[in-house]
């Protein structure tokens, strides 16, 4: 649907990147990474083009309110001038736990009741732990970072987190995709409402070990400088799944 002028809602990429990478990818006012795009000043019916100055990231709660006159234009203003990504490093959201184990998939490699699905030198980068009371949801937790080993985003018990200083971060649905620059994705991962987690895409640098891999096979070079591929295989009922170190 147009407005008076003409303009579609439809807005490029270049311009939803743009307003997310000046965002900190998440919600100005509260830094969820659940969002819309919202044109603030002037509003969408008002506006000639898509102005990624004039425009900002809002929760659908913020959204709601500003829709409901129940925050002002102005609070919004001053949130762009310096948004809650920004001040705190990091946009965040919870996701569907599971009431059952969860499975991690992790480039191919699928892992089932394991509580540490994957550790390094003897640190967990998926844990997961019985829930905090009978019939509550399992606790996630995972770690995981760029291919220069700073730390993209990490999961704490179900609640993760992407850093805003990355060249993008981009949420659809329950996918998460973190960019290092264009083209360069370090990492891609789903969120499978109440059953796990699927890493889909990882370059990452992590305690001397480089993890490459897609949804079909994982490459896992080692510091001694051999490299091992892991395709498609399926870990079961394991205290640890895989480990390296």
């Amino acid at each position: 649907m147009n407005n008076q002028y003409g303009l579609s809602r439809d807005i490029p990429e270049d311009v939803k990147r743009e307003i997310r990478q000046r965002c900190g990818f998440g919600c100005v006012v509260c830094a969820s990474s659940i969002i819309d795009y919202e044109h603030v000043e002037p509003t969408f019916a008002h506006a000639r083009r898509h102005d990624p100055a004039k425009m900002a990231l809002l929760c659908p709660m913020c959204h709601a309110r500003v829709t409901r006159n129940q925050l002002s234009k102005s609070r919004i203003q001053k949130a762009m001038a310096a948004p809650k990504c920004r001040e705190q490093g990091f946009s965040f959201s919870e996701f569907d736990a599971a009431n059952t184990h969860p499975f991690v998939t992790f480039a191919g490699c699928h892992l089932m009741n394991c509580p540490v699905p994957i550790q390094v030198h003897g640190m967990p980068l998926f844990k997961i732990e019985q829930p905090e009371i009978a019939g509550g949801p399992y606790r996630l937790s995972a770690s995981f970072y760029d291919k220069r080993g700073v730390p993209s985003l990490m999961i704490r018990q179900n609640e993760w987190r992407a850093s805003s200083d990355f060249w993008d971060v981009e949420v659809v649905g329950g996918r998460v995709t973190v960019r290092q620059g264009p083209r360069d994705i370090s990492l891609q991962i789903l969120f499978v409402p109440a059953m796990g987690i699927v890493v889909e895409r990882v370059n990452m640098y992590v305690a001397g070990y480089h993890f490459v891999g897609d949804s079909k096979d994982l490459v896992v070079h080692s510091p001694g400088g051999g490299s091992s591929r892991l395709t498609g295989f399926v870990i079961d009922q394991c205290a640890v799944g895989m480990s390296f170190g």
